[in-house]
């Protein structure tokens, strides 16, 4: 076994190797990272090291996060796999064998931590769990062994963060995640949520470019992050709703558009988002009333605001109220 293996957990604990920072987390279990700080925000799973202002989680809270994948995958209900975590971390500081030498299972409707001597249950659970501590260390060494992007200095506040990942954002030509500068700036609003996990436009502006190379999922989740933080996110608001509209939902997406257009009754985005929606699913009429909204929003825009993508909008908006005009007999 290796020196790293068996490594106590006390010794672990004091070692650098055994901080680990969100991001890292969420590439060793495949979870999105909006998801771990939800369940650090609700206490349900929290990094419990703090250096610097920086939280990072112990290698403790990487078994945790485990088990708790597992069981919730499994489809036990979230309170009984908060019992069986809160048992767990009672549990494992008098565990006197090496972490690498534990495994964690279900049996019989018990959460048993089984060591070299005896076995003792967590808490009540019922499904089917065998995790081996052993190869959960090797893939932590195998995910931190990953090449990763250092980054600017890390005192920067998360505000300047999040000013540096706009900048490194509009580098990007929009198409390729390998461009280190959607590297970059991927990273850098990691760095600001690290640093301000309650940052909602970080979180919009983050779900807008993983949205951007097709992670949809990831999206969604820092989506409705941004709007748990603060609900009067109106882009997250709208970048849901056009998330709705390009997975095939277009009944969500009018939902969203609506609730949007409530809060804000000009919103450009909100009239062409909702005509498109509306089209979607036949409703023309309306869809033409909304796309006239579009045309003479941006028409009272001065010339300046008027963006390339804008005026192109403007241009399909216009021809598509001229077909629906001659279809409905209005124009």
């Amino acid at each position: 076994m290796s020196e790293t293996n068996e490594t106590s957990i006390a010794d672990a604990e004091t070692s650098a190797q055994s901080a680990y920072a969100v991001r890292d987390v969420s590439r060793l279990f495949e979870l999105p990272e909006s998801r771990l700080r939800y369940w650090a925000q609700t206490g349900f799973i929290c990094p419990s090291i703090r250096v610097r202002g920086r939280t990072f989680y112990s290698f403790r809270d990487l078994i945790a996060i485990k088990v708790a994948r597992e069981l919730l995958g499994a489809g036990m209900p979230l309170q009984r796999v908060r019992r069986s975590l809160d048992s767990l971390r009672i549990k494992l500081p008098e565990v006197d064998q090496p972490l690498a030498r534990l495994r964690v299972r279900c049996e019989h409707e018990r959460v048993v931590v089984e060591e070299h001597t005896h076995s003792f249950e967590a808490a009540t659970g019922q499904v089917l769990l065998d995790l081996n501590v052993q190869t959960l260390h090797q893939e932590v060494a195998q995910v931190l062994a990953m090449p990763r992007l250092q980054g600017p200095a890390p005192e920067r506040s998360a505000y300047e963060w999040f000013l540096y990942a706009c900048d490194r954002e509009a580098a990007w030509a929009g198409d390729d995640p390998d461009d280190p500068a959607f590297t970059e700036a991927r990273e850098a609003y990691d760095r600001a949520l690290d640093l301000d996990p309650e940052f909602a436009a970080a979180y919009t502006n983050l779900g807008a470019l993983l949205a951007a190379v097709g992670d949809l999922d990831g999206a969604r989740d820092h989506f409705d992050q941004a709007l748990s933080c603060d609900p009067g996110q109106h882009e997250a608001q709208a970048n849901l709703a056009a998330l709705a509209l390009r997975s095939g939902d277009p009944e969500t997406a009018i939902a969203g558009y609506r609730q949007l257009l409530r809060a804000m009754p000009d919103s450009l985005e909100g009239h062409y988002g909702l005509a498109r929606a509306l089209l979607a699913v036949g409703g023309k009429g309306q869809a033409l009333a909304h796309l006239e909204r579009f045309i003479a929003g941006v028409d009272g825009l001065a010339v300046a605001q008027q963006a390339g993508s804008l005026r192109e909008r403007r241009q399909h908006a216009t021809r598509v109220v001229a077909a629906l005009r001659r279809e409905l007999g209005t124009g």
